[in-house]
């Protein structure tokens, strides 16, 4: 059940009158459970045994962690619960990748093996919810915070339905309580949900939707552009991942705000940073955390001296790469992104979190390298091998234009043009102060305009949100 389709409206209509209609707690949260479970089964009815089975794992391991003081048996426990979700997500996820490389390992080196065929469907959202349970039992090992004693809470937070498939990951520790505070009416919250949800669309239904068109015509044809247009395709492809990666998180937190829930924020406008750390600060920061809070941190972090956290760096990204994805071309996505956060450490290209105050001609020189960066990683983020990845990259640098050059829509030009005075006002926010939209009128008009561009630009069947595959 896709978020930018009728059904989903319809669904979320039906959901939100009844939720707001009952006054007991209780109930309120076995409505909102029972909804998420429809909402998931709506992909795959049969798929729903693995939440129920992580639910199940982790909700009795986290009572054992906190009921005992025993190491071994604490450990055990831990254990456990990184085995049953990493080998849930590694069956439906890697099993097929590493069993084809093994077999093209075993082909190069002259060795006959029988080739191993797996059929399994890979479930929506499960690099998601098994994060997010395994964060639950790794904090109630370290003590951070109490085990869940209400099944239905905890079962709750596995499957609410608004970030259950594509995020934001949420953390136990500040989901959970949200469960026990009596939730009011609030018109205010109402409102910017609702606005936060238009927005969301509009991202994916005006932005997205329509640059994937240009993206694809060249990340599937990548011999057939020139140079300028596969520059027009890559930062065609960088804004379409954004306003639907970001589109859908807009969504799931306006759902979850006009349901009185409050959920992380996943997005500060990564095309304003100015360092790779900086641009990790600001894109999918509930996996990028996830990763520094779990991964990077317990490997060492850098603790222990410069080489130890060069390899620290490089180990998280790998890993964060091959979370996106079950391909050879993900995890050289994450280890450019690790070579770039050790580039950025050795060069002393940091960046302090905070507002964009440094010298605006350097400032601009920052941003511009790092969009160039950047854009060169979501060409293998995108590209289907490494041989097209080369493609696209030799065109990007001027060489290999093709005889003939296939025609590229330049529809998407003014929309780009209109990404762009969406990241001036925030550039004008962030380094000035300077609020364009501050005024109730001007609020007004841009959620007019959302509206009228939804209206315009949605099509009979809607294209799935990318982070869905994930």
């Amino acid at each position: 059940m896709n978020f930018a389709t009728r059904q989903f409206v319809l669904f979320y209509l039906l959901v939100f009158a009844a939720y707001w209609i009952v006054r007991r707690p209780t109930i309120r949260k076995a409505l909102l459970l029972a909804a998420s479970y429809h909402f998931y089964m709506s992909w795959n009815r049969w798929l729903i045994s693995l939440i129920l089975a992580s639910t199940a794992l982790d909700y009795a391991l986290g009572l054992i962690l906190d009921r005992t003081d025993r190491p071994r048996v604490r450990r055990a426990a831990l254990a456990a619960s990184c085995a049953g979700n990493l080998g849930l997500l590694a069956l439906f996820k890697y099993a097929g990748f590493f069993a084809e490389s093994l077999g093209a390992l075993a082909s190069a080196l002259g060795v006959t093996l029988t080739p191993v065929e797996l059929k399994l469907v890979l479930p929506v959202g499960i690099s998601f919810y098994t994060f997010q349970t395994l964060s639950y039992t790794i904090d109630v090992y370290r003590r951070r915070m109490p085990a869940c004693r209400s099944a239905l809470d905890f079962a709750l937070f596995v499957a609410f339905f608004p970030q259950l498939v594509a995020g934001p990951i949420v953390r136990a520790e500040s989901f959970l309580p949200q469960l026990q505070r009596e939730v009011r009416w609030d018109g205010r919250r109402m409102l910017s949900g609702l606005a936060l949800m238009v927005r969301g669309l509009a991202k994916k239904i005006v932005l997205a939707d329509s640059l994937a068109i240009v993206a694809d015509r060249v990340f599937d044809a990548p011999l057939s552009y020139g140079t300028a247009a596969t520059w027009y395709g890559v930062v065609a492809f960088a804004i379409q991942i954004y306003c639907d990666f970001s589109g859908y998180s807009d969504v799931a937190i306006g759902t979850a705000r006009m349901l009185g829930f409050d959920l992380p924020s996943n997005f500060d406008h990564p095309c304003l940073a100015d360092s790779p750390s900086n641009f990790w600060r600001r894109w999918h920061i509930s996996l990028s955390t996830w990763l520094r809070d779990y991964l990077y941190i317990p490997l060492g972090g850098n603790r222990r001296g410069t080489a130890r956290t060069y390899a620290n760096l490089a180990a998280t990204m790998l890993l964060g790469g091959l979370w996106h994805g079950a391909a050879w071309t993900f995890v050289a996505w994450g280890a450019y992104q690790g070579a770039l956060l050790c580039a950025g450490r050795a060069g002393r290209w940091e960046s302090p979190p905070g507002p964009l105050k440094r010298p605006l001609v350097g400032l601009l020189a920052r941003l511009a390298a790092m969009w160039v960066l950047v854009l060169i990683g979501w060409v293998f983020f995108r590209a289907r091998t490494f041989a097209d990845a080369g493609r696209l990259l030799a065109h990007m640098a001027g060489f290999g234009r093709p005889a003939v050059e296939a025609w590229v829509p330049t529809a998407g030009l003014w929309l780009i043009g209109l990404f762009g005075l969406t990241q001036l006002a925030a550039f004008a926010r962030e380094r000035y102060g300077v609020e364009p939209a501050a005024h109730p009128f001007v609020k007004a008009a841009v959620l007019t305009g959302c509206v009228v561009g939804i209206l315009a630009f949605s099509r009979p069947v809607s294209t799935a949100f990318i982070y869905f595959q994930f």
